[in-house]
C-alpha cells in the first residue's frame, strides 16, 4: 500500500513537472517586462534637456519613476545591424550583420534571441510593431507566442501610395473623403533608386484608428487587460519617427512653423570633415538630402513634423502606461524603453541617419525596475551620466527578471547603476557604422575612424554640435590615440581599402573582395555589393596589396 502511494504520488509530481516545465510558478520572484522600441528617435526628449521645444511628458513621468541614461548610445546607427546587436547580445562586428540588409533568421540561425530566451525560461512572450528590422519573414521564426504584426510606417497610407513611379511628380490619394497630394512635402524623391518615396513629412488629419502606432499601442493595451497565467514579456515597437513624417494633426499644431526651433548649424559645416564623413553625410543614402529641404523651404516643416512624431509617440507611451497602472500587474512589470539609433535634421547637412556624430549615436534609454523589486539603494527620479550602450539590454533585463544570462551576451548588466547611478563604471563605448567605421564616445569625446584611416575628433562638453574637428591639431595627438585603442577588432578583415568612390574590403580568409561605390545609391551604407560590376577597380586593389604588402589595415589608394 505504501509502495503504491509512494509511487502514486511520485507520478503526480513528474506529471506535474513537465506541464509546468518552463513556467515560472512564482511570479513575484520573475517580474514582467515591458519592452518599449521607439524607431528612428535621436535624443530630442525633455528628459535630456535637449531640443527646447519637444514635448514628451509622459516619458518625463517614466524617467521620474526610474532611471534616465544620459550618455546611451547605439551599436549601430542604422535599424538593421543596431536591432540585430539588442537582439542577440552581439556587436556588429561579431555577428557580421552591418547594413539594414539585415536579415535574423536566415543569416543567424544559431543565435538565440532575446524575446526567444525569454520563452525558452518560463515566460510568455508578446510582440506588436516594429521589435527586429524588417518584416515577420525576417524575424526568428521562435520569437514570439503571438505577434501582433507590423502596419507599416507609410500609415495610412498604402506603401503603393509612397511609390515613387506614382509620385512622379506627385498623385492624389484620398482616404475617408479627403483628398491629400503625395509627396505631401512637394519635395521630389533624391533616392530616385528606391521603390519608395518616403523622405516626406506632414500633418494627417484622419482619426488616430488609421495610424499603425495607435493599432500597435491599441493591441499593448489589451494584452495588459487580459490575464495572464505566467510571467510575460511584451514588445511594444512604434514606427515613429520613423519616415514619413505622418501624424495626427493635432501633434503638428503643437509645434507651429513659424516659431519651431532648428538645429544649430554653421556655414560649411564639412569642411574641416574628410571625404569619408562627407560620404556619409552628403549621399541620400538612408533619406532625402539637404539641399533639397533647403531649395523647397521644408526645414522648419520637417523638424516640427519631427517634433510632433515625437510627441505622438509619447502620448501611446502614456496610454500604455496608464493601462499597466490599471492593471493587476502595475506593481510586478519591468519597463525598458530606448530608441534604436539618432537621425539628423540638417546637422552636418545631413537628413537620416547612419553617421558617426553625436546626433546618430546618442539615443533615449530609460529603465524603471518594478515597484515591489528589492534593489538596495535605487531611488527613482535619477540620472546616470556613465557610459552605457543598448547592447547592455539583453543581460540587464535577465538580471533584474532573475533569468540566466547567455554566455555569448557581450554587453554589460546595468543592474548596478539602477542601484546606484554614480557607481565607478567604463568609461567609453562605442557605434559601427559600417565596415571599418567606428566611432569612440566618452563623457567628453567622440572619436570618429573610418576605414581609410581617417578621422574626426570633437570636444563635446564645448562643443556638443560638433562643428571644430581636433583631429588635425597636434596638442589633440595623445587623446587620439588613447581613444584609438578603444575601436573595436575586426579580425575576420584584412584590410580597408579607399580608391576613388570605392571602398574595398578584403577578408582575412581569402575570400572574395568586397567592393562599395559610396557615390551611388544605398552602397554607402553597403547593401550592394558591386565587385562584379568592376572587376578592373577590384583588380587595380588587389595588385597593389600583393606589390606594396601594407602593414596598416586602413588603407587609401591614390591614382
Amino acid at each position: 500500500m505504501k509502495t503504491y502511494f509512494l509511487a502514486t504520488v511520485m507520478a503526480f509530481i513528474c506529471l506535474s513537472f513537465s506541464l509546468s516545465e518552463g513556467r515560472f510558478t512564482n511570479k513575484e520572484e520573475h517580474p514582467n517586462v515591458l519592452f518599449i522600441a521607439i524607431d528612428d528617435m535621436n535624443d530630442w526628449a525633455g528628459f535630456l534637456h535637449t531640443h527646447p521645444q519637444v514635448q514628451t511628458p509622459h516619458m518625463d513621468a517614466l524617467a521620474r519613476a526610474g532611471i534616465s541614461f544620459s550618455n546611451a548610445h547605439c551599436p549601430a546607427p542604422i535599424c538593421g545591424p543596431s536591432r540585430t546587436a539588442i537582439l542577440s547580445g552581439l556587436w556588429p562586428t561579431s555577428s557580421g550583420i552591418y547594413s539594414n540588409a539585415a536579415h535574423y533568421r536566415k543569416q543567424l540561425p544559431h543565435l538565440v534571441s532575446l524575446p526567444e530566451h525569454f520563452r525558452q525560461n518560463g515566460y510568455q512572450v508578446l510582440g506588436v510593431g516594429k521589435i527586429f528590422h524588417g518584416g515577420v519573414a525576417k524575424m526568428p521564426e521562435g520569437a514570439f507566442d503571438e505577434y501582433g504584426g507590423r502596419g507599416g510606417s507609410a500609415a495610412p497610407f498604402m506603401s503603393k501610395d509612397l511609390s515613387i513611379p506614382a509620385q512622379t511628380p506627385f498623385h492624389y490619394v484620398v482616404k475617408q473623403g479627403k483628398e491629400f497630394s503625395l509627396p505631401l512635402n512637394g519635395i521630389p524623391a533624391d533616392r530616385h533608386w528606391n521603390k519608395a518615396h518616403t523622405f516626406d513629412w506632414g500633418a494627417v488629419d484622419l482619426p488616430d484608428s488609421l495610424f499603425a502606432d495607435t493599432r500597435s499601442a491599441n493591441w499593448a493595451i489589451d494584452k495588459l487587460q487580459q490575464k495572464q497565467d505566467q510571467p510575460f514579456f511584451l514588445a511594444v515597437g512604434f514606427e515613429r519617427p520613423h519616415q514619413p513624417l505622418f501624424n495626427p494633426k493635432r501633434f503638428h499644431d503643437k509645434y507651429p512653423l513659424e516659431s519651431v526651433v532648428l538645429p544649430p548649424t554653421i556655414a560649411q559645416d564639412l569642411a574641416d570633415v574628410p571625404r569619408s564623413g562627407q560620404d556619409y553625410a552628403l549621399v541620400a543614402g538612408t533619406s532625402g538630402l539637404h539641399k533639397s529641404v533647403a531649395q523647397y523651404g521644408e526645414w522648419e516643416h520637417a523638424v516640427s513634423s519631427y517634433l510632433a512624431a515625437i510627441s505622438y509617440v509619447d502620448e501611446l507611451v502614456g496610454n500604455i502606461m496608464n493601462a499597466l497602472k490599471d492593471s493587476e500587474f502595475a506593481d510586478n512589470t519591468l519597463v525598458v524603453l530606448w530608441s534604436d539609433h539618432g537621425w539628423h535634421l540638417g546637422e552636418k547637412e545631413h537628413w537620416g541617419k547612419a553617421t558617426g556624430w553625436l546626433r546618430s549615436t546618442r539615443v533615449p534609454l530609460l529603465i524603471i525596475p518594478p515597484k515591489n523589486a528589492k534593489l538596495t539603494g535605487f531611488e527613482p527620479n535619477q540620472t546616470s551620466e556613465r557610459m552605457v550602450n543598448l547592447i547592455d539590454l539583453a543581460p540587464t533585463i535577465a538580471d533584474i527578471t532573475k533569468v540566466p544570462k547567455r554566455e555569448t551576451w557581450e554587453g554589460n548588466s546595468l543592474l548596478p547603476l539602477l542601484k546606484n547611478p554614480k557607481l565607478e563604471w567604463q568609461t567609453y563605448t562605442h557605434t559601427t557604422f559600417g565596415l571599418g567605421n567606428h566611432t569612440v564616445t566618452t563623457d567628453r569625446w567622440q572619436y570618429i575612424h573610418y576605414f581609410d584611416g581617417t578621422s574626426e575628433l570633437y570636444d563635446i562638453q564645448r562643443d556638443p554640435h560638433e562643428f571644430v574637428n581636433l583631429t588635425q591639431k597636434p596638442k589633440y595627438k595623445k587623446i587620439k590615440t588613447e581613444l584609438h585603442q578603444h575601436l573595436p577588432e575586426e579580425p575576420q578583415w584584412k584590410h580597408f581599402v579607399r580608391y576613388h568612390n570605392f571602398k574595398a574590403v578584403v577578408p582575412s580568409d581569402g575570400s572574395s573582395t568586397r567592393l562599395y561605390n559610396l557615390a551611388y545609391q544605398n552602397q554607402v551604407n553597403e547593401q550592394t555589393d558591386v565587385a562584379a560590376d568592376y572587376p578592373d577597380v577590384v583588380r587595380k586593389i588587389e595588385d597593389w596589396l600583393s606589390k606594396e604588402k601594407p602593414v596598416s589595415k586602413y588603407l587609401s589608394l591614390a591614382d
